[in-house]
């Protein structure tokens, strides 16, 4: 139940000392001791108790944030800004069903509040209320017909329904919108991907483009390249660059080295380097099941049956029920 204050009650109490000392004891800095001036000067004013939760918000001290967005609420429970940022609190501790309660309060408030219309849709997606998603999208591009957020979460429901035809030209419409649109590139990436179409990688590069330290980006195309090598034999030589580029941003990536290692081991059988990345691997994750086993099967092409059986046997002491690991093992001990 929402209560609206009366006139003679809708002016919060300003504690002694809001303007030198912060509400956990600690000094202010000037952008504090700035809001807490207008406080004190205008105490009756909703938009000042929202600006500190903010401030409070972005310093991730939340009990004092939501302390203050109360404080609005008592000065003016009618203002959707209240409980969009309340909602966008929730959602910052991961508590989706109070930030969707929360959108929709800020709904009933503002019906064309666009950061509302578009944050609840997004919710819905994933609750799959396609056609109130749908409807929320739209009444938001009706306010504003360039927002690229719009076009992308349209892009996320036509994907999530079925429609890659339409979920494509959505995600292309919000790139059109916003050139720097980082998580649309990838989307598209995605989508082309699946169909094997070499425009997934041409939409990858510019994922990295305008992130060239996203490992996300440089995953994705790596990943298509290997699984596309079969058609183009180069590719695994330019799959092979990007997972370098991974391990340069960040050495403990492990499944970087354990690609390659795969690479060399299936398609390019170079088993001395696919030895080097799997070990790199191991050493990045020493519980790298995975990347023992299929180092045993380097070692055993090579006839190493020794080594082989000391990775088998790894394999198996990490993962019992690794059932490849169990076979190849009793494959290398038949034929000692």
């Amino acid at each position: 139940m929402i209560i609206v204050i009366t006139a003679c009650e809708n002016r919060p109490h300003v504690k002694k000392g809001d303007t030198d000392i912060s509400e956990n004891g600690g000094a202010v800095d000037s952008l504090l001791a700035a809001i807490n001036k207008k406080i004190k000067d205008d105490p009756g004013n909703y938009a000042h108790y929202l600006e500190r939760a903010k401030y409070y918000g972005s310093r991730e001290k939340y009990d004092l944030a939501f302390r203050d967005i109360d404080r609005a609420r008592q000065a003016d429970s009618t203002k959707s800004d209240i409980y969009l940022y309340r909602g966008e609190l929730h959602w910052f501790r991961q508590e989706v069903t109070d930030a969707y309660n929360d959108y929709k309060q800020c709904l009933t408030f503002n019906a064309k509040n666009i950061d509302c219309l578009l944050k609840k849709a997004a919710i819905d997606i994933v609750l799959k209320n396609y056609n109130l998603a749908l409807e929320h999208i739209n009444t938001a591009l009706k306010e504003n017909n360039n927002l690229a957020e719009g076009y992308y979460l349209k892009g996320r429901l036509y994907l999530a329904t079925g429609d890659t035809t339409l979920s494509t030209s959505s995600y292309q419409t919000a790139i059109e919108v916003d050139p720097t649109f980082f998580d649309a590139y990838i989307e598209v990436g995605l989508i082309y991907a699946t169909k094997h179409h070499d425009l997934a990688k041409e939409y990858y590069n510019s994922a990295i483009g305008l992130r060239p330290k996203s490992i996300e980006a440089w995953y994705n195309k790596a990943m298509f390249l290997q699984e596309n090598g079969y058609r183009e034999k180069d590719y695994y030589d330019q799959a092979l660059i990007c997972y370098d580029s991974i391990a340069r941003i960040d050495p403990s990536f492990s499944s970087a080295y354990f690609n390659k290692g795969y690479i060399y081991l299936l398609h390019l059988k170079n088993y001395i380097e696919a030895i080097r990345e799997f070990t790199a691997a191991i050493n990045a994750y020493p519980m790298y099941s995975q990347a023992y086993y299929n180092r045993g099967l380097c070692f055993e092409a090579l006839k190493k049956m020794k080594e082989a059986e000391a990775d088998y046997r790894k394999a198996l002491e990490i993962n019992p029920g690794y059932d490849d690991a169990a076979h190849a093992l009793s494959r290398v001990l038949g034929e000692k």
